[in-house]
């Protein structure tokens, strides 16, 4: 991006100059909480992180994601804490990856290179492997062990490439 472009995104503030300051306060927090540990500044950045998060609807807690995380566009995406998500994830607006309430408290790990439709929900200790692609309003209950399908429908079911 250059200096052009960062200067018209701070005047205009469009929809994406939010959601990037977001994820990068949010990559600050986990820097200062797991790489340099500095407690003050790891809370100063989940402070912000978080005052942003409650106007985007973002609750996303650090250590979930892995770097390159992409996010579309806002609307409520809530992540459980216990979640784990590979590199390069995309996710689109109101989804939620989390528990189903249960005891235990199993939360998905997600592999690499994953397309989360906007309206997905991805449920359980479930595992889904790497450049998979999980369609607009999918509930995915069940383990997606193929890498680089495509899952859709409630609950969802994996189409073939």
């Amino acid at each position: 991006m250059t200096l052009k472009e960062k200067l018209l995104n701070w005047l205009i503030r469009p929809e994406r100059y939010y959601i990037d300051r977001y994820v990068k306060f949010l990559r600050r927090e986990e820097h200062y909480t797991f790489n340099k540990r500095n407690s003050i500044m790891a809370f100063w950045y989940k402070a912000r992180k978080n005052r942003l998060g409650s106007r985007l609807g973002f609750i996303i807690s650090a250590g979930c994601f892995g770097e390159g995380l992409r996010i579309e566009h806002f609307g409520s995406i809530i992540v459980n804490p216990k979640a784990r998500i590979g590199r390069n994830c995309k996710i689109h607006g109101n989804c939620c990856i989390g528990s189903t309430g249960g005891y235990p408290d199993d939360s998905p790990v997600i592999g690499d290179n994953v397309d989360i439709g906007q309206g997905a929900q991805i449920l359980g200790g479930i595992r889904i492997a790497d450049n998979v692609k999980i369609g607009a309003g999918a509930v995915v209950v069940k383990d997606v062990l193929t890498p680089g399908v495509t899952v859709v429908g409630v609950p969802g079911k994996v189409i073939e490439k």
